[in-house]
This record gives C-alpha cells, sequence and structure tokens, in this order.
C-alpha cells in the first residue's frame, strides 16, 4: 500500500495527474479581480474589474504547452509529463494543476491513483461518449462507466 514516504518515486503516478489536470481541470474557469491599473498587452483594466478567463481552454491551447524538445504539441494529446515540463511559457498562460492545487489533496489524489492502478487495471467501456460538462466544476455528463480488472 502507497504512502507518504512513496511519494517522491510516483514520479509517473504525479505526471498521469499533472496531465489529466491539464486536460480537465475541476475549476474550469475562474473570475478575478483587478487590483489596480494595468496595461496587458492593448488592454487597459481598471482597478476593481472584474476578469474572467478559463484555463480548460488556456491548457488546450498548443502556444502554450510544448513537447520536451520546444515544439508544440497537440492541444488534445494526452502526454503525461514531467512537472515542469511542457508548460505554460507565457506569464499569461494558466499555471500547472499540480502548482496550484492543496499539497494535501495533490498527496491524496497520487496516494489514491497509485493504490487503485496497484491492483486493477481500468478499461473504458466501449460504445459510450464522454462530453465534460461545466458546472460549478468540470464533470463528465453521463459520468463514465468503466471496467475494473484485478491485477494478478
Amino acid at each position: 500500500m502507497p504512502t507518504n514516504e512513496d511519494i517522491p518515486r510516483l514520479e509517473y503516478t504525479d505526471m498521469v495527474l499533472s496531465e489529466s489536470m491539464r486536460l480537465y481541470p475541476p475549476a474550469w474557469a475562474m473570475g478575478r479581480e483587478v487590483l489596480e491599473d494595468v496595461a496587458i498587452g492593448p488592454y487597459r483594466l481598471r482597478k476593481g474589474t472584474m476578469v474572467f478567463f478559463s484555463q480548460y481552454i488556456v491548457h488546450r491551447d498548443p502556444r502554450w504547452f510544448h513537447t520536451l524538445n520546444g515544439s508544440c504539441r497537440s492541444d488534445l494529446r494526452w502526454r503525461p509529463r514531467q512537472r515542469g515540463r511542457g508548460l505554460p511559457t507565457s506569464p499569461s498562460a494558466a499555471e500547472d494543476a499540480s502548482a496550484s492545487a492543496s499539497p494535501f489533496a495533490w498527496m491524496e489524489a497520487i496516494l489514491a491513483l497509485a493504490t487503485i492502478a496497484q491492483r486493477w487495471r481500468l478499461a473504458l467501456v466501449p460504445g459510450q461518449t464522454i462530453e465534460p460538462q461545466p458546472k460549478i466544476t468540470l464533470r463528465p455528463k453521463d459520468g463514465i462507466r468503466m471496467v475494473l480488472v484485478p491485477r494478478t
């Protein structure tokens, strides 16, 4: 059973979780209040302005996510990566999900994923369409049906 002491050795599990959060961040959009007048490119924002942005969209933009050799990668291709590698190169791009998540929640997710993957092989039930539904959090519209096969 994985424990907190195992986390430094669960690098691939961390990479899987980080890439999953890039493509399907639970908080799919956020709003922030501008604290002081600022110019961002050609736009001037006044103190008190509310800004709304969607990390779901930014995380899928190939301008900000790169392969390890520096070339742009497909915005929807799921590829686990080391934390800090292939992340946004623009200060205006969204933060890496693992950097903004609560350290305890991230640790808990890594340990849960490692525990499940150690005992089970998961596969999607064939023939289903998984459609994201953006409510307060991002979730699959009709759920996700999976088959769990015990590892031998």
